[in-house]
């Protein structure tokens, strides 16, 4: 596999921390309601609509880890969202990356408040873009197929995602590595 194919480009320049405001919505209620997602479900959806509005603001942070092992065509990844601090999504995922140089797919698991103990193991897939500067992907997400686009900017990481009854909209900033956060100064004590 070419480690120069699009999809290695674009997640090798995405390593690293990434978090930002994530605005959720509930686009069709009807279509939600039809749908046959269960009673808590849609209580979770319903409170992350709620929690996406000033003041009360959802958090999206990401890990991503291509030096790990994406020249073997393994990248690894994390999510975690937040409202005022409490967890209200978590989620990892293995993203494979196909010989094709821009197809891929996914394997993980991902667990919603108030059931963040119950996660469900599920499998998705995508594409980046042939000018590695994007991707889509396809999520299972309550039972339902999640569309999520991704482009880069200037500012950072640009996020939609689409589901039959609802929108979420984020843009996501790199975040500095542990590695490269200043520290307390060195205790010169003893010294």
């Amino acid at each position: 596999m070419h480690t120069d194919a699009p999809h290695h480009r674009y997640y090798r320049a995405l390593e690293g921390r990434w978090r930002g405001r994530i605005r959720f919505e509930v686009t069709d209620p009807k279509r939600l309601q039809a749908s046959g997602l269960r009673l808590m479900d849609r209580w979770s959806l319903w409170s992350m609509a709620l929690a996406s509005r000033r003041p009360v603001t959802l958090v999206l942070s990401t890990t991503l880890d291509y030096a790990g092992g994406g020249h073997r065509g393994e990248v690894r990844h994390t999510t975690r969202t937040t409202c005022l601090g409490v967890t209200v999504y978590r989620g990892r995922e293995t993203i494979l990356l196909a010989d094709d140089g821009r197809s891929f797919r996914m394997e993980g698991a991902q667990a919603f408040f108030p059931r963040l103990w119950a996660a469900d193991e599920w499998a998705g897939d995508g594409a980046v873009d042939a000018d590695h500067g994007g991707a889509v992907y396809r999520i299972p997400f309550f039972g339902e197929r999640m569309e999520q686009r991704t482009r880069v900017v200037p500012e950072g990481l640009e996020i939609v995602q689409t589901t039959p009854f609802s929108r979420a909209a984020a843009l996501l900033r790199r975040r500095p590595s542990p590695r490269t956060e200043p520290g307390p100064p060195p205790d010169r004590r003893g010294a």
